[in-house]
């Protein structure tokens, strides 16, 4: 079976029915070119403001070399005000303070690398649909077909198929 309508290659996928091109719906792997951000096919965010940076938008803490990854699969629909919080959010927390003092310093940036390293990935299964105003929080694990709420808070693991609400 063939979709003539899905095209993986379009930025923006969707149409109005005058032909003109919705610029508030994307498709992700299309307009994310970031090393730590892996985006399947067909998998899209929408907005009502579209940002300049999708990456910076969806997910502000994700850093290039950082040491985790953010993993998104296919067919997966991300609603506007999602935001998905990575590993380098957190504050080191074995000093006597949880001020982030290194990466003020670039000399010692390394040393708060050091710090919150070994934190997992972030993982989103295919087909999950993330609602409006949700949270990803760093290293959880979404499984397939999952739906996930408006304003909802998810952390940890979320077997397939499964709904998690506010």
């Amino acid at each position: 079976m063939t979709a003539d309508f899905l095209e993986a290659a379009l930025p923006h996928p969707m149409r109005f029915p005058d032909g003109s091109v919705s610029r508030g719906l994307v498709y992700l792997n299309q307009v994310i070119d970031h090393p730590n951000i892996e985006i399947g096919d067909f998998t899209y965010a929408s907005s009502f403001e579209p940002p300049d940076d999708w990456a910076v938008r969806l997910a502000p803490y994700t850093c290039a070399g950082a040491p985790e990854r953010l993993v998104i699969g296919r067919f997966c629909q991300i609603a506007d005000r999602v935001r998905i919080i990575t590993a380098p959010a957190n504050h080191p927390m074995a000093g006597v303070s949880t001020y982030p003092f290194a990466i003020f310093d670039h000399a010692r940036v390394g040393d708060y690398i050091d710090q919150i390293s070994g934190l997992p990935d972030t993982v989103i299964g295919h087909d999950v649909w993330i609602g409006d105003g949700a949270t990803i929080l760093p290293g959880a694990r979404i499984g397939s077909g999952v739906i996930i709420g408006a304003d909802c808070a998810c952390h940890r693991r979320i077997g397939a198929r499964r709904c998690r609400g506010a």
